[in-house]
């Protein structure tokens, strides 16, 4: 049985290294080519979030208020992905942060994922103008219903995996 974990952050900014932090995480499941489980969770930052966050994600501080901090839920979320392998749009901004956090809170980092925004680039088939993931889903007909939401995020972004994947590794043999 294949399974996959679909990751998507959110963040206050950036940059982790600056003080930027990790204010949601969604994942989505994938067993057997089939989505099983969509899920998100909030997390209150130790600092505000910014305006210019809350405009673009929707996430405001109000939302976070009673949310338990990442040193709570970043543990669980590793036990969670284990030893699957994880899957990201623009996987290399995602690991960032939470590479950042896992050694922070002496975590295994994560160092066995897919990147669907890598995968577009060996993709014959993909004509979009960019790599973004809402250019992708809307030249592959996927929905994505509430972008820079993690859950919504990771959704679209599992579909686009599943859409992808046997053209790109198709091409690897």
């Amino acid at each position: 049985m294949q399974e996959y974990v679909v990751v998507d952050l959110e963040t206050t900014g950036f940059d982790p290294y600056k003080g930027c932090e990790i204010i949601e995480i969604g994942i989505t499941e994938i067993k057997d080519d089939k989505i099983v489980r969509n899920y998100s969770r909030l997390i209150k930052p130790d600092s505000i979030i910014p305006p210019v966050i809350t405009e673009l994600t929707g996430i405001s501080n109000e939302m976070v208020e009673n949310e338990e901090g990442i040193e709570y839920v970043l543990p669980r979320f590793r036990k969670f992905l284990g030893d699957r392998v994880m899957i990201a749009h623009n996987a290399k901004f995602d690991l960032k942060f939470l590479n950042y956090y896992l050694k922070k809170y002496n975590l295994q980092p994560i160092d066995n994922y897919l990147c669907t925004l890598e995968m577009l680039k060996k993709c014959k088939s993909y004509k979009g103008k960019n790599k973004k993931l809402q250019t992708a889903c809307e030249y592959y007909n996927i929905t994505n219903e509430n972008a820079h939401r993690a859950d919504s995020d990771t959704k679209a972004t599992a579909e686009l995996f599943l859409t992808i994947k046997d053209e790109v590794f198709s091409s690897l043999i």
